[in-house]
């Protein structure tokens, strides 16, 4: 079903990420993009999120995963300007549940952020502890998650989309060394 401007609900939703990327650019600054959840079992996240809270379709856009990741979907929320993001990884989570008060730790898998230059974003951060744990290239886009040693549980994914107007930033992705 496509949306009043005649494009799909993945073609929306990658034409609103790319509008983002293109804002970093443009503006010099880092931009949130998504809230990532790990979550146990997609199927019933979903379910559970859309019939709760109302939220939209959640689409899976496909592409590379990060490592062990499995699966993931990804519903944008246009109030927010921003896309909240499901992970299903390959292997339950066997950390985090106990926090002393009978209450799981959150399942945060990240918080991302479009980066208008890779290379002085990593330079602006790498003195305040994060350090880069993965990344993935695609042809069009540099993606990286980083952890900071001195204030763990707030893991980080920054975007560095070279190209926002390439409708194919997704292609070709490959697991890249820092």
């Amino acid at each position: 079903m496509a949306n009043k401007d005649g494009m799909s609900p993945m073609e929306d939703l990658l034409f609103k990420y790319r509008s983002l990327g293109a804002k970093a650019k443009t503006q010099g600054k880092m931009v949130l993009n998504h809230i990532c959840l790990r979550v146990e079992n997609l199927d019933e996240a979903v379910e559970l999120l859309q019939t709760s809270f109302g939220l939209p379709e959640f689409l899976s856009p496909g592409g590379d995963t990060f490592e062990q990741e499995k699966e993931y979907r990804v519903a944008w929320l246009d109030d927010h300007d921003l896309y909240l993001e499901l992970s299903e990884y390959e292997r339950p989570q066997a950390i985090g549940y106990d926090t002393g008060v009978g209450q799981p730790i959150g399942h945060l898998s990240e918080v991302g952020f479009f980066v208008p230059n890779m290379e002085s974003a990593l330079s602006h951060l790498k003195p305040m502890g994060w350090r880069v744990e993965s990344s993935i290239q695609t042809s069009g886009a540099r993606m990286l998650k980083l952890y900071n040693e001195t204030v763990p549980g707030i893991p980080v994914e920054l975007i560095d989309l070279e190209d926002p107007e390439n409708e194919n930033f997704l292609q070709d992705a490959d697991p890249v060394e820092d």
